[in-house]
């Protein structure tokens, strides 16, 4: 099979740059987040790279994410910080996976697959402090009281989520923080002690260090991405991926001629194109058609009609010199301009996150190490 002539590189030493750089941060225990393939960037390349760094605990989003990973690093802890089904819990006690728990019924399923199997479940209470989605509020106090009472159970931490740790006004996820501390201080009075708190991420390792407790989640800023435009820029993180493709023809259409599908694109003059074998199936949103841009010998390129399932089209009339073959950087660094997944991002109308995750899997990740050089 012949390499694609579309992929996308990804760095293992600005990884590892970015990891030590965002360790300054923060005194407690960093746990990388690897959800999601690592971002699109590959989970088991990326921490094998952070076991190295010293990273010792890993948090993913799925059951299948955390047994990918323990299926080659059988040794690495890994938590998972979404929820589970109640029918899994065989299969997290046998594995020694750390599951999130914000109902009794998930609890009582651990405790009874722990003692059946004759383990204790190692679990992490979730509390809702204001972020909407899943945990135990505060009247719930009473329950997560009963899930320590339960056999084989070990709750060894409690966490929380920021809504707006990556905005430049703290004043809500202050509150959240006065909330979490507040159900932490009212367990421990009724005389549960749970070793391990988490509340920050990405954005709250940066700005919100009161919020670091004995240990922190490093997400989207591990892969050189900033947590939003208010807040990393001066970090000096760098992204870890940059996506490329090699023309694949080239040619040169007349006066009210067009391009792709809906004709959405018609040429005001004689005009060059470049076509690239990338296209919305490859995670090249459709909504950049007429829009995006892409660099091809350093300067940038429009894309002209509509984004294709496999396809994109390129306006390269005052580029000289394209050609076939020729590499095109969709996203990255090509001579002295820069394409981040932040500016692919405002032109989607969404934040960098999405981009990067949605690079899909047909795309090949090709890993670079200059330590291995």
């Amino acid at each position: 099979m012949g390499r694609r002539s579309v992929w996308a590189e990804v760095n293992l030493q600005t990884l590892r740059e970015n990891y030590f750089k965002l360790q300054t941060y923060t005194q407690s225990e960093i746990m990388p987040i690897v959800k999601a393939d690592a971002y699109g960037h590959g989970a088991i390349p990326v921490v094998k790279t952070l076991i190295a760094c010293g990273a010792q605990r890993f948090g993913v989003a799925l059951l299948q994410e955390a047994l990918e990973i323990k299926e080659v690093f059988p040794e690495v802890t890994v938590m998972v910080i979404g929820a589970t089904e109640v029918e899994d819990s065989d299969r997290l006690i046998k594995e020694g996976i750390i599951p999130t728990v914000f109902r009794l019924t998930q609890a009582k399923a651990l405790s009874e697959a722990a003692v059946r199997q004759k383990r204790t479940a190692r679990l992490h209470i979730k509390v809702d402090t204001g972020m909407g989605r899943i945990g135990f509020r505060k009247a719930d106090i009473p329950a997560i009281l009963e899930i320590a009472k339960l056999p084989n159970i070990f709750i060894e931490g409690i966490f929380t989520h920021f809504a707006t740790s990556d905005q430049r006004d703290l004043s809500f996820a202050r509150g959240q923080l006065k909330c979490f501390q507040g159900i932490y201080d009212e367990l421990q009075k009724a005389g549960l002690i749970i070793p391990i708190r988490h509340a920050a991420n990405s954005a709250a390792i940066i700005q919100f260090p009161e919020s670091h407790f004995e240990l922190v989640r490093l997400g989207i800023s591990l892969y050189g991405l900033t947590p939003s435009s208010q807040i990393g820029g001066n970090v000096g993180l760098k992204p870890v991926m940059s996506w490329k493709a090699k023309v694949s023809h080239v040619k040169t259409i007349g006066t009210g001629e067009t391009v792709s599908y809906g004709r959405t694109f018609q040429a005001a003059y004689p005009t060059q194109v470049a076509t690239v074998p990338v296209g919305y199936a490859d995670g090249l949103r459709r909504v950049l058609s007429n829009h995006g841009e892409m660099l091809i010998h350093g300067r940038r390129s429009t894309i002209i009609g509509r984004v294709c399932m496999d396809q994109t089209m390129l306006e390269v009339t005052k580029i000289p010199g394209v050609n076939v073959g020729d590499i095109v950087t969709i996203l990255g660094k090509d001579g002295d301009e820069l394409l981040t997944a932040s500016e692919m991002a405002d032109w989607m109308g969404t934040i960098s996150y999405e981009v990067v995750c949605g690079i899909s899997k047909r795309v090949p990740r090709v890993y670079i190490d200059s330590n291995e050089a």
